[in-house]
């Protein structure tokens, strides 16, 4: 048996009768010494948010992590968060605790708790916390003696002020005071009479009308010892949450509970099963940043701060153990990825192969490392990983679907299923392939430092693509495509209407940092199902944007022939197309786009009067970086076969600088550079003019 004393003054002020007593409390704490700290702690006792609309429509906005609720809550699952965290500070002489001011008086927080003995508890666990941080402590009771925190409160208190608002409110409470000495045996110098009706008298009791008198009475009140002990369990037996019958409480002392560390296998059942539920709660409202989480540390965390409340709203399971060992446990096991979390987290590395459990390869500034430091267990780790990798996306690896190629915002994956796990088809270890996309776009200047383009590549560009460019950046697999398509928007005003079209997440100019103040930015994603009539191609994307008004369309890729048909359709109508292809060089890249509008006569005239530019990206193999080596206008076909190019810059692989060889020479694009009556000095810089 231990004692607890302190040096603050707590007080218990209840109303059995009735009426809220805020006002009036707030009167008294007015006549306390000004240099004295006070704090109001509502009661949940009826779960009824009294104190917050009476303060007013600042209080009513408090979230409900900053709650009476929320303590509670976490007290329950023993795991209380700093007192600080559920304090309200309003610019007056007191801080609060309040009521959840959305809570349900139908749903009190009372039912979501595991045992009584959080109610009982809480009062002294409340004034153990706040003594040393203030002189003052207020309890607000809502309830009688039937309630545990009211019954407790009253016996934790220094003092307990009845007040009343009318003379029948009085005579309850007066009732209930002396059933508080006669009865549970609460001495009466602790108990107090407040009237707000000054004509109240008596000869036997005394009645206080005065808030100067009883902040007096406060300030002498000698502090109350409490006697407490251990509590060794949670539950009392069965027992109606948020109900007692006090006449069994009438000898009990006061106990504290002790915390248990030990993990038994229901609770690791337990656990289980609140991960799975919570994973299907995030992939539900909070998919974006689910998936996310797996590659970007800021949505880790975010996802931690919604598993925590999560975990905090579950009240279906028990645990012996702390409830943020509990928490730790779920965050773990959903959001971290063991071995390859630090190189999925590193901002340098831009794709990752894995091939078996000692062969990690990352990309790092253009080059493919062989990260020797991280290994997996084994073959059983690398297939956890990889489904626990999969599960936010919900496309499992299995014998039906051996290949999952999924892109989402911000990265994409492709895993294989080994044929010895899955019966699938990769005749090792399973793979996975992991392509980032950063949440940010290469400027100008980075570009530049990189050693993709030289300066005045960057100003021809800059130029081009303002004059309203068709253009077609060419390349290989993982030469850097999509990322200088990405760049494009940065030379155009920022409410062009630039609407994106891909199969999948890559270019989505408006998540982009460097574009969130371009509010003109939507995009469309293929959408593939197995009756082809309702599928939505980048054709029919193509086709459908015409009638949205786009000043530019963003291709992701052209591909097949129903999109590079729709695609010199928009040219051809007078829209801006950016797009991108696989092409080994710029004369191939032309090539390919007129096969796939038909290979003809009419179809290369057409091409060549449309597309305007065309950009040859390359990856060095020495190096590892993604080269601009070309800058080519498509001027004619020479029948349907060999295109004419005006090469406009140059890589030199001697100087490794793109060099400028000659200006702007297509009719087509001239007239359309004329049209956007550019500045004189520019025009003369870039384009070809008859006489000079």
């Amino acid at each position: 048996m231990s004692e607890i004393k302190t040096d603050s003054r707590t007080l218990m002020i209840a109303n059995p009768g009735g009426g809220d007593t805020i006002g009036y409390l707030q009167k008294t704490i007015g006549q306390l010494p000004k240099n004295k700290k006070s704090i109001i702690v509502e009661f949940p006792c009826l779960g009824i948010p009294r104190i917050a609309y009476a303060l007013g429509e600042e209080a009513v906005k408090i979230d409900k992590e900053k709650s009476m609720d929320q303590l509670l809550l976490d007290y329950d699952r023993n795991a209380p968060a700093e007192m600080s965290e559920y304090i309200y500070t309003k610019n007056d002489s007191s801080d609060y605790i309040l009521m959840n001011p959305r809570s349900n008086p139908e749903n009190p927080v009372t039912r979501r708790i595991n045992s009584n003995s959080s109610l009982i508890e809480l009062p002294l666990y409340l004034k153990n916390k706040l003594s040393s941080m203030y002189d003052y402590i207020f309890f607000v009771s809502q309830g009688t003696m039937i309630h545990p925190a009211t019954l407790y409160g009253m016996k934790v208190a220094d003092i307990i002020v009845f007040y009343s608002l009318s003379e029948i409110e009085f005579v309850n409470n007066y009732t209930f005071s002396k059933k508080s000495n006669e009865v549970f045996g609460i001495e009466k110098e602790r108990l107090i009479l407040f009237s707000a009706t000054n004509h109240l008298q008596s000869n036997n009791i005394a009645i206080y009308t005065k808030h100067s008198e009883l902040a007096k009475k406060i300030s002498e009140i000698e502090p109350n010892v409490i006697q407490w002990s251990p509590r060794n369990s949670l539950k009392t037996g069965n027992e109606n949450i948020g109900l007692i019958d006090p006449m069994d409480h009438l000898t009990l002392k006061y106990h504290l509970r002790e915390a248990k560390t030990e993990l038994s296998d229901l609770e690791m059942k337990n656990i289980t099963s609140i991960t799975e539920r919570i994973r299907g709660q995030l992939a539900e409202g909070h998919l974006d940043d689910y998936v996310s989480s797996l590659t970007n540390e800021d949505k880790r965390q975010k996802i931690k701060y919604l598993i925590a409340d999560m975990v905090r709203s579950i009240t279906d399971f028990v645990f012996t153990m702390p409830i943020t060992d509990v928490i730790e446990m779920v965050q773990k096991e959903i959001t971290e990825l063991g071995v390859i979390q630090e190189i999925l987290d590193d901002p340098t590395i831009s794709s990752i192969e894995i091939n078996g459990p000692d062969q990690v390869i990352a990309e790092i500034n253009g080059k493919d490392i062989h990260m020797e430091h991280i290994k997996f267990q084994g073959t059983e780790h690398l297939i956890q990983t990889i489904d626990k990798m999969l599960m936010p996306i919900g496309k499992p690896l299995s014998s039906n679907e051996p290949i999952i190629d999924a892109n989402y915002r911000g990265f994409r994956i492709c895993a294989v299923a080994d044929n010895k796990h899955y019966s699938g088809v990769s005749g090792g270890h399973s793979l996975i392939s992991i392509r980032k996309f950063p949440p940010n776009v290469y400027t100008d200047e980075e570009c530049i430092n990189y050693g993709n383009i030289s300066l005045e590549g960057t100003e021809f560009l800059q130029f081009a693509i303002k004059m309203g460019a068709n253009t077609l950046v060419a390349g290989g697999t993982n030469s850097g495509k999509t990322a200088k398509l990405l760049m494009f928007p940065q030379y155009v005003p920022k409410i062009t209407r630039i609407i994106s079209i891909e199969d999948s997440e890559e270019l989505m100019y408006a998540s982009k940092l460097q574009y969130k103040d371009y509010p003109n930015l939507p995009s469309l994603l293929v959408k593939n199902i197995e009756d082809k009539d309702k599928s939505y191609g980048i054709g029919k994307l193509v086709k459908a944007t015409l009638r949205l008004k786009p000043s530019v369309l963003a291709i992701g890729e052209i591909r097949d022939e129903e999109a590079a048909s729709e695609a010199l359709i928009a040219m051809n109508t007078g829209h801006v197309i950016w797009t991108t292809i696989h092409a080994n060089s710029a004369a191939e890249a032309a090539v390919r786009l007129l096969q796939l509008n038909g290979n003809t006569n009419a179809a290369a005239a057409q091409v060549a009067g449309s597309l305007d530019l065309i950009l040859f990206q390359k990856r060095s193999k020495k190096t590892g970086v993604r080269v601009l080596m070309e800058i080519s206008e498509l001027i004619s076909y020479k029948g349907t076969e060999e295109p004419v190019l005006n090469t406009i810059f140059k890589y030199n692989p001697t100087t490794q600088v793109l060099e400028f060889k000659n200006k702007i020479k297509s009719t087509s694009f001239l007239e359309k550079i004329q049209s956007e009556e550019p500045d004189e000095k520019e025009y003369h810089r870039w384009c070809e003019v008859e006489g000079i």
